[in-house]
């Protein structure tokens, strides 16, 4: 889409960043605005493609294929599942996807498939402990990325990572501390655990950042990305241009492929439709990797949706526990 035709559609969208936000924003059927503000999203929004782009369930896309492997390192190996669709072409674009505190990967079977099915190479990390550090998960996330560069030849310069939950806010320390990431998607992060991101590495992220949140996931167990750690205070540190998409009355399991399955009934607070949150995560999770690692279109509109969009303006201060608990 001409730069001169988002500009005279969003004149408050100014720089490189921004524009991919714009084009966010075309997907969920809304309007750019300033950090502290929200638009309504995709109360009209229908399903039908833009562009002529299929949707992402159309059956004219291709067959992905799925297989299980290991990642050999020093003194330790890696399970992920690999993603993939066609013969594998070299230089092809990449997404390393670290699933949720004890989340199993098949709970984001679909988000890989989708990707899969538009050209990326994605690798998902196995299921880890509680006992798994932020280091270790966004080290071993660079060790994935490494073995994506070497074994399968992806395009080192296209490789994007993103999360779910802890594997969202260790999927932006991968891409501070170890590099080599050029896009990042966290999927309702919570900064609990003995790292912090927010008040440490975030600041120094280079990388486009989508940020897509659930409003009420914090009313449930502690567990669940509680308010004084949820994806608000990635959002008051976060980068210039960072997208934050907050999904109305949503909770944090609800962008899962099975949020009702067994165990995550502790999480489950939500009222939002659940399969309308699920397809919106996915929609913007794929387009925003499309936007930045393929130059791409929008893929489609979001199903209707009630929630709010923000682009970060500016630094914002961390604000104080009275007005957190104000807030709740």
């Amino acid at each position: 889409m001409p730069r001169r035709f988002l500009q005279s559609l969003f004149p408050a969208c100014e720089g490189r960043a921004a524009f991919g936000f714009a084009a966010i924003l075309l997907m969920l059927a809304t309007g750019c605005v300033a950090a502290g503000q929200a638009a309504p999203v995709g109360a009209s929004a229908s399903a039908e493609p833009l562009s002529g782009s299929a949707p992402l369930a159309s059956t004219l896309l291709p067959a992905v294929e799925v297989s299980e492997l290991e990642i050999e390192y020093p003194d330790a190996s890696l399970t992920v599942t690999l993603y993939r669709s066609g013969p594998l072409r070299s230089h092809a674009p990449a997404i390393v996807f670290l699933p949720g505190l004890m989340a199993p990967v098949d709970q984001y079977d679909s988000y890989a498939r989708a990707l899969a099915a538009r050209g990326f190479v994605v690798a998902v990390h196995e299921w880890y402990s509680p006992f798994t550090s932020d280091v270790e998960l966004a080290r071993e996330s660079r060790i994935m990325a490494d073995w994506l560069v070497d074994t399968l030849h992806v395009d080192p310069q296209r490789i994007g990572v993103a999360g779910h939950s802890m594997g969202g806010k260790d999927a932006i320390l991968a891409a501070v501390t170890h590099g080599g990431f050029s896009t990042v998607v966290a999927i309702d992060p919570d900064d609990a655990g003995e790292v912090s991101v927010v008040r440490g590495q975030l600041a120094q992220l280079r990388a486009p950042l989508l940020l897509i949140g659930a409003e009420v996931a914090w009313r449930a167990s502690s567990i669940c990305a509680p308010m004084e750690t949820n994806y608000l205070r990635f959002f008051e540190r976060a980068p210039v241009g960072t997208v934050e998409l907050t999904l109305r009355d949503a909770d944090h399991v609800q962008m899962l492929d099975e949020p009702n399955r067994f165990g995550y009934g502790i999480c489950r607070v939500g009222t939002a439709d659940s399969k309308q949150v699920h397809d919106t995560t996915l929609v913007a999770t794929v387009g925003f990797f499309v936007q930045h690692l393929e130059g791409g279109p929008v893929l489609m509109k979001s199903p209707a949706v009630h929630g709010a969009i923000r682009v970060a303006q500016a630094p914002r201060p961390i604000r104080s526990s009275n007005a957190l608990a104000s807030a709740s």
